[in-house]
């Protein structure tokens, strides 16, 4: 009769080291594309916002949402209170709140009411622009060179409103996770949306550039900006 001959042990361990191979090479790949994706998302979550500002300028005299303090509590239209944020004020203008929230965020562990589900966010406005009376849009320059809303530095969702920079005080939008760590959310980058409401990805130096203050000599951050809220707050 004729055997059957089975593998042997070097057959096997070329087979597995192959396997292991492959999947080092391609692993990366494929962890690639998945922030890629989620990325692309994310820059339309920001193109959604803008449109949806853009049909607020049109609908109050070409003037930016106001919001009095930051930060402020999420309220929403749906749960029957007054309007207080830029989010409650975009919301009417929103098909879904769900544009609110990058695919690539997590949960907050200093915010334990966030949750990774609307009506938390994961973003920032300007604090600029963002005004407590409200801001006309004439009063801008050069929108197409100016942010109007960023992602949260470190990636979380928060269940308040918040102003990134504060209006008169300061930023941390890099470096978020020390030296070492990556200074953005995808690809060492941001998704902006700028004040003429359309939406791009920038490095974190170009970052730096869009939001930083007229009087920073440098970069926008805690340690450098001369008028930084004492302590400035670190979310």
């Amino acid at each position: 009769m004729h055997r059957r001959r089975g593998f042997t042990l070097i057959e096997l361990l070329v087979v597995i080291a192959i396997i292991a191979i492959l999947a080092a090479i391609l692993f990366p790949v494929f962890a690639q594309a998945r922030e890629k994706a989620r990325a692309t998302t994310c820059l339309s979550n920001n193109k959604q916002v803008g449109l949806a500002v853009a049909m607020y300028l049109q609908d109050n005299d070409n003037t930016f949402p106001a919001m009095p303090k930051t930060p402020d509590g999420i309220l929403t239209l749906a749960g029957g209170g007054k309007i207080s944020t830029y989010y409650d004020s975009l919301q009417p203008y929103t098909k879904s709140q769900q544009i609110w929230i990058c695919p690539s965020d997590s949960l907050n562990p200093n915010d334990k009411l966030a949750t990774m589900a609307p009506p938390s966010m994961g973003y920032h406005m300007n604090g600029n622009l963002i005004t407590p009376t409200g801001l006309g849009e004439a009063a801008v320059a050069a929108p197409s060179n100016c942010m109007l809303m960023r992602e949260s530095g470190a990636g979380y969702v928060y269940r308040f409103a918040y102003l990134r920079p504060y209006p008169g005080g300061c930023d941390n939008i890099v470096g978020f996770k020390g030296a070492n760590g990556k200074n953005g959310p995808h690809r060492d980058g941001y998704n902006f949306l700028l004040a003429d409401t359309h939406a791009k990805w920038f490095s974190d130096t170009q970052s730096l550039n869009l939001s930083q203050f007229p009087e920073d000599t440098g970069r926008s951050t805690r340690a450098l900006h001369p008028k930084a809220i004492v302590p400035c707050p670190a979310n």
